[in-house]
């Protein structure tokens, strides 16, 4: 055994050292890790790959799902900003093992040796070209490795204040920082491309729809709207609000962008708002068919009725003995005939107002064309008198529109909005064929559905698919969330576990002519009330910006 004592093995101080003959074994001093920037680890990018980046924090550093950063690549050949969103923050350290979890004493570990593995998405570049101007475009490469990292401020989202729409809905959300200099706003032109409104019940639906309509209002208003808004309203919450909030009407400043009729007598005070009527000739029997789940022989009798009368009087003559006296010579049971027969009764009992004399269906359709909000407060009525209402106007729209199309004198296009839309747009028995022909075709005529709903996994997939623009206002159900991954124009996997942890009022918007899923905070609708009623001319949208061209429609 090796004498200890023996000078080779003292471990030289000072200016000595050892020779090649005197190598042995000794204890290296611990270092400590300089902070000056070419040495500190910490926000700069450390790995992965084009699909992912990696970078490292100090483990007290506060980083948050959702967040955007910019990576400053300053390599000479080029100057790039690549943007990338975090998906994922992890615990991670330079030790190996079950370190954490071995009692040592009070130093067991090395603060300087844990920290936060932080997992983000790119989303894009920025890129100077000659004369400095910028351009943003996707990613096809990585930045230079340890490029440093940085939380990205109001300078590098500008590009995006140049390619938002006209239609604001919210502020650019930064994790769960506001950058209030960066609005967020749709574009008219996607409109009939249709949209989706989802979240769970108290996350904001209603208060999305209200800023949403009034921006399309202040646009009415200045002759800058290109496409009309249509919504029939079963709770009477937009008109004047509820319960504490305030409602359209009371946006004075834009009050000549919106068109209201109302079956509550209450209402009616308003000069603008008209009452509702529908005339019993304007009525076709497919409109019945939506109230209630017919038997195969009741859904057969309705459709023969067509050929059985005269189409503007159908309506009175099966409801008279003389009429169920021709559907049973045309081979339907009587009882058949009769539960038809009570049913149209009780739609005109319920629904007073269906008239003989005057109709609100052709102001309706010719205020969409002018590109104004129409507004249809129902408030008294029921379910089903609600899904009579829309299948009927939703019909004559879609036939005006088809045949103003084929003359060449359509207006301007119109949104549909529905309610609980998984009602007619589940597929199957309970769907409705023109609600899945609007969104099969709806925009070759220009018309487009707003599908507001809490349970996007009762949509059909194929017609959810059709849909360009995606508000997600927070999703609790797995379930919900995959069928939107699914079906977005843009990829929504990454974003799963912060779709999940949406507060109430943000929003991730995915849309046409926005180049990545976008988050926002939607406006409180009272405060942007307030910031409208004293507002300025709205600003006409931007098609372009800085190079980057919005993809075909």
């Amino acid at each position: 055994m090796a004498d200890l004592s023996d000078e080779r093995w003292k471990r030289p101080t000072g200016e000595e050292t050892r020779s090649e003959e005197e190598e042995g074994p000794f204890e290296l001093k611990p270092k400590t890790i300089n902070n000056e920037d070419n040495s500190n680890p910490y926000n700069k990018i450390i790995s992965k790959d084009v699909r992912e980046y990696h970078f490292i924090v100090p483990s007290d550093e506060w980083v948050e799902l959702g967040e955007i950063v910019s990576i400053h690549d300053r390599r000479e050949e080029r100057d790039t900003t690549f943007l990338a969103r975090i998906t994922d923050i992890r615990h991670d350290s330079n030790y190996d093992g079950n370190w954490d979890t071995i009692v040592r004493g009070d130093g067991f570990y090395d603060t300087d040796h844990i920290f936060n593995r932080v997992v983000a998405e790119p989303l894009g570049c920025i890129m100077k070209e000659d004369g400095g101007r910028e351009r943003f475009r996707k990613s096809r490469t990585i930045p230079a490795k340890f490029s440093p990292v940085t939380k990205a401020e109001k300078d590098e989202f500008q590009f995006l204040v140049e390619v938002m729409g006209g239609i604001e809905v919210g502020r650019l959300r930064n994790g769960s920082r506001d950058v209030k200099e960066i609005p967020v706003a749709l574009h008219s032109d996607a409109m009939d491309h249709h949209m989706g409104v989802f979240a769970t019940t108290g996350m904001g639906k209603s208060n999305f729809m209200k800023v949403f309509a009034a921006s399309c209002m202040k646009r009415a208003s200045s002759n800058e709207s290109k496409f009309g808004l249509l919504i029939i309203d079963p709770h009477g919450e937009y008109i004047l609000g509820k319960k504490g909030t305030k409602g359209l009407l009371q946006l004075d400043r834009h009050r000549d962008g919106i068109v209201c009729y109302s079956t509550d007598p209450k209402h009616l005070k308003d000069p603008l708002v008209s009452n509702l009527t529908v005339k019993r000739s304007e009525i076709l029997p497919q409109d019945i068919e939506v109230l209630y789940d017919w038997t195969p022989a009741q859904r057969e009798a309705l459709e023969a009725v067509s050929r059985v009368f005269y189409e503007e009087a159908w309506l009175e003559d099966i409801i008279t003995p003389e009429g169920a006296a021709k559907m049973v010579a045309e081979g339907f049971h009587e009882k058949t005939i009769g539960r038809i027969s009570r049913t149209i009764k009780t739609i005109l009992d319920k629904n007073r107002y269906i008239s003989d004399l005057t109709s609100s269906v052709p102001g309706i359709i010719n205020n969409l064309l002018e590109g104004k909000v129409v507004l249809v407060d129902i408030p008294t009525l029921g379910e089903r008198s609600e899904l009579f209402l829309l299948s009927l106007l939703s019909r004559t729209i879609l036939d005006r529109y088809k045949r103003e199309s084929a003359e060449g004198t359509r207006g301007k296009s119109c949104l549909i909005t529905v309610e609980e839309a998984q009602r007619v747009l589940g597929g199957g028995e309970g769907s409705l064929a023109r609600f899945e022909s609007i969104a099969r075709e709806g925009r070759k005529f220009g018309v487009g559905l707003c599908a507001v709903t809490q349970q996007p996994k009762l949509i059909d997939k194929q017609l959810l698919s059709q849909f360009n623009t995606l508000v997600i206002l927070g999703l609790a159900d797995r379930n919900d969330r995959t069928r939107l991954e699914e079906s977005a124009k843009q990829d929504l996997s990454s974003l799963d576990v912060e779709i999940q942890t949406l507060e109430k009022g943000e929003a991730i918007i995915s849309t046409l002519n926005i180049p990545f899923p976008v988050p926002a905070r939607i406006h409180l609708y009272e405060r942007y009330l307030e910031d409208l009623n004293r507002s300025k001319a709205p600003v006409k949208e931007k098609r372009q910006s800085r190079g980057f061209n919005p993809p075909p429609d």
